[in-house]
């Protein structure tokens, strides 16, 4: 049975994209169901459908019901659902699938590998979906609208999934907030931060192409003792992030010390 409508609950960033572009691809988006009422109108709205705030008033008989919340939260919002004629997943990239056995005998696990805003829209079809299914035939259906909005869709169990999403916190939370720290090191010395742009977007063109193992560069890598010392002394009055410095500058020599 092929999927045609679904109801969001979550009404965050991931809930947003997903509902953009399911949309767009002619899902018929029932409703939003969040916990507020303001956060579901507003996804609500731009979606063009309708708007809850309590959990039994989630709207019954849609093909499917998008779980889209805080890992934390998925657990306590399963136990209060029950559509066991209806496909019910959620999107961590973290929690088991069996969290969601009391909500249906259809469920499964929809986890598009991306960084969302709610204001950006993210190419959703160079965002590779993993799906994971309590059975063959919803695993089916759902990688069947995987590839609705995705050329990239991959069949992954919850074990994979969880390593996935531990090695996207390092690819992408924690460098990011590498760049946080950039800019604010730049802003200090008055210099703006798209001096590093061409550098961040060589680093990451490179990695098409070659292995991060490969691509590794810089004064830790070559052992630049005197450049080492000079950089942390420079974060003397910042020892959280001089820390950092060190301790990521000893990680690099070490496992490059064996792996060169």
């Amino acid at each position: 049975m092929a999927i045609n409508s679904a109801v969001l609950i979550g009404a965050g960033r991931v809930a947003t994209q997903l509902g953009r572009v399911l949309k767009l691809n002619g899902i018929i988006i029932v409703q939003v169901y969040s916990r507020t009422q303001a956060s579901a109108t507003e996804l609500a709205k731009k979606l063009g459908c309708q708007a809850a705030s309590g959990s039994e008033k989630i709207s019954p008989g849609a093909d499917l019901y998008i779980i889209s919340i805080s890992d934390d939260a998925i657990s306590e919002v399963a136990k209060k659902l029950n559509f066991s004629d209806s496909i019910v997943v959620h999107t961590s990239g973290s929690v088991d699938l069996d969290v969601l056995k009391t909500t249906s005998g259809k469920t499964g696990v929809f986890y598009p590998l991306n960084t969302f805003s709610k204001n950006r829209e993210t190419d959703l079809k160079k965002t590779p979906i993993c799906v994971e299914a309590v059975d063959k035939q919803t695993e089916s259906e759902l990688a069947a609208l995987g590839q609705l909005i995705s050329d990239d869709v991959r069949i992954i169990n919850s074990e994979q999934r969880s390593n996935i999403h531990l090695a996207a916190v390092f690819a992408s939370n924690f460098t990011n907030f590498m760049m946080v720290n950039a800019a604010e090191i730049l802003d200090k010395a008055g210099v703006s931060f798209d001096i590093l742009m061409p550098l961040v977007e060589e680093t990451i063109s490179k990695l098409k192409i070659i292995s991060p193992r490969d691509a590794q560069t810089g004064p830790a890598l070559r052992n630049d003792v005197s450049i080492l010392k000079k950089h942390l002394n420079m974060l003397g009055n910042d020892p959280a992030r001089q820390m950092v410095y060190d301790v990521l500058s000893g990680q690099i020599k070490e496992f490059f010390k064996g792996n060169q």
